[in-house]
């Protein structure tokens, strides 16, 4: 989550963290300053099973709330402190700000006996029907991916119908975002390289369509791109390399010019990003046990938080 706490101008991070220590693991919450990615305050959930699948934090109403095993949490945002507490009957699935509001969260309970939490009173009520686009999406043969997070603006599915076929292109990614429609897949009859083709709402012929990198097409590994995102004027896409670690494109959205291409730090070690979230002048890729920040206009790396 990404929100101004400190006042100067530029927004703070804030989320889940799993420190380890003598094989000991711990799950805070945690937040870090924008600009320096320095840490400005932590706070634990109470502790249990399911501790590192249960914690979540959203902000709204100039406040935080985490969740946690069997409650949700009102924190203060600029010091993390616990302002009240509200008890769940089962494990919290998901936090959502219904449209238009500006001082409730849903709370999605496994149970079905969800809540509308009030951050101005720190009172709940049942709350069963979901807001619009807050109820977590069934598993389908179209879903993407169960890592992706359910709060990107860009949804996805996976779809080997795009709105017109492409000569040569095998889809097997629909991403969309306002009137923006990305779909990434593979060159089919030949050899397999990752391609991308970008369409506006409304029409059958893509802006623009190709190989993912403006690069020897034999260097890219032979996979679909799986994380993408869109903006007003941007696509961000990750890929991988036939030799091994994964880097970040970002293409101007209408023309598909190569605006700058970055490798993602330690790629080659762990999992590869689930996830790309464009927040304001800045681009957060999660991997591994890393967060890596980079700048939106140039692709320059801010720095890292995580370590391994």
């Amino acid at each position: 989550m990404f929100v101004d706490i400190n006042g100067d101008g530029t927004d703070d991070i804030i989320g889940h963290v799993r420190r380890i220590a003598s094989s000991q693991a711990q799950d805070l919450v945690a937040a870090f300053d924008g600009r320096t990615l320095a840490p400005l305050w932590e706070t634990p959930p109470a502790e249990g099973p399911d501790t590192s699948r249960t914690t979540k934090v959203i902000a709204q109403g100039g406040r935080l709330v985490m969740s946690e095993q069997r409650a949700v949490n009102l924190l203060e945002a600029e010091t993390g402190k616990r302002l009240g507490r509200v008890p769940l009957s089962d494990s919290p699935r998901r936090l959502c700000i219904p449209p238009g509001d500006t001082e409730s969260v849903w709370v999605e309970v496994l149970d079905g006996q969800h809540l509308l939490l009030n951050t101005r009173t720190a009172t709940a009520r049942p709350a069963p029907r979901a807001p619009p686009r807050c109820a977590t999406p069934p598993l389908s043969p179209q879903t993407c991916s169960m890592s992706r997070p359910v709060e990107l603006t860009t949804t996805c599915e996976r779809s080997s119908y795009p709105p017109s076929d492409i000569r040569g292109f095998s889809p097997t990614f629909i991403y969309r975002n306002g009137s923006a429609i990305l779909v990434t897949g593979t060159r089919r009859p030949g050899t397999s390289v990752p391609m991308a083709a970008l369409f506006q709402k409304g029409t059958k012929k893509p802006l623009w369509h190709g190989v993912v990198a403006d690069t020897d097409p034999l260097t890219l590994k032979d996979r679909t791109p799986e994380v993408a995102e869109l903006t007003d004027d941007a696509v961000y896409l990750t890929y991988e390399l036939e030799q091994g670690g994964v880097r970040l494109v970002r293409r101007d959205l209408r023309t598909g010019v190569v605006v700058w291409d970055v490798a993602i730090p330690r790629s080659k070690d762990g999992s590869a990003p689930d996830a790309v979230w464009a927040q304001g002048q800045r681009v957060y890729v999660p991997h591994w046990t890393w967060m890596d920040v980079f700048e939106a206009d140039t692709g320059s790396l801010v720095g890292t938080i995580g370590r391994w």
